[in-house]
């Protein structure tokens, strides 16, 4: 008798989370969407992550849960691992110190069934603390149906934590580029968009929990831009047909986004820097980009200040739309 292939494989790459990963397990096995399968990917752990993980297989006992282990290639590594190990009609991501809300997996799952010209969904996220705590800040995607030029300019499925895949779009655009070690995966959507004739899908609901850690990839702003940068020359090498005028407008973008995460990293210097930068691609962003005037506000307010200016920008996109 064949075993029972599951539906949905969400795949849940690891590296010395021992804090978090096993709330983060958990919360992918207690889905309301029970036909699924968690797999796992110890991307070289040298902290207490295998034995987290072991005792909570050991504990859980459910066949649903698959642990396996690698040395350390890092996150484009362990999700492509967890790629060819899910064996699932669908494959979502969720990374080791996030959550998925116990509702998420059954809200994709409906939407992709509905339309089997959607190969990507994505959904909001809400931002906890450290600690866990709740934040009671939603991030929003700006749009719910972004086309190949819009995700260019912006990776509007938000992080890592919140899409889920159609197996078939990784079979014809291929996996997470390995030589990238951050915007791995702005570059895999874009390349889903540009490769296959698939849809991608925004679900408004927070639907992921987004764990805001300053030891995170995301406060590494050098790194970032540097990733950035190097993915916009990879999608500009392959994608010849993209206009170079918008090309520059995501580089522009991509700063921006830097500066900010410089600011709240307190790298006052740092995000002047790159909001000159910012400029000179592209001046008018400061006169018709309400981000980028949220962005330059911010150097003169500290990070409390920071959020009441974000709120208000919030406020007025709601009114705009």
């Amino acid at each position: 008798m064949n075993a029972h292939v599951p539906r949905l494989s969400i795949v849940i790459p690891a590296y010395n989370v021992a804090e978090y990963i096993v709330p983060a397990v958990v919360s992918a096995l207690d889905q309301s969407f029970s036909d699924l399968e968690v797999i796992v990917v110890d991307d070289g752990s040298t902290d207490d992550t295998p034995a987290l993980l072991a005792k909570l297989s050991e504990e859980r006992q459910d066949e649903r849960l698959r642990i396996v282990r690698q040395p350390n290639g890092g996150l484009s590594a362990a999700r492509n691992t967890g790629i060819r190990e899910a064996r699932g009609e669908y494959i979502g991501f969720l990374d080791g110190d996030d959550l998925w809300r116990p509702d998420k997996a059954e809200r994709h799952v409906a939407a992709m069934d509905c339309d089997p010209g959607i190969g990507l969904t994505y959904s909001a996220s809400e931002f906890i603390e450290e600690d866990g705590q709740l934040t009671h800040r939603i991030l929003r995607p700006d749009t719910l149906n972004p086309s190949l030029h819009e995700m260019i300019l912006r990776n509007h499925v938000g992080n890592g934590s919140t899409p889920v895949v159609r197996r078939d779009c990784f079979e014809v655009a291929g996996f997470f580029r390995e030589d990238l070690r951050s915007c791995e995966d702005y570059e895999m959507w874009c390349r889903i968009l540009w490769l296959t004739d698939a849809v991608a899908i925004g679900l408004p609901l927070p639907l992921t929990f987004y764990r805001l850690r300053k030891s995170s990839l995301s406060f590494d702003v050098d790194r970032f831009v540097a990733q950035a940068d190097l993915a916009l020359e990879i999608i500009q090498s392959s994608m010849r047909e993209v206009p170079r005028r918008l090309i520059v407008r995501a580089r522009s973008e991509h700063y921006r986004i830097a500066a900010r995460k410089a600011v709240i990293a307190g790298k006052t210097d740092k995000a002047r820097s790159l909001l000159a930068h910012a400029f000179r691609l592209r001046p008018l962003m400061f006169l018709t980009d309400l981000r980028a005037i949220a962005a330059f506000v911010s150097l003169a307010v500290p990070e409390a200040g920071l959020r009441k200016v974000e709120n208000f920008i919030l406020f007025l996109r709601a009114r705009r739309a």
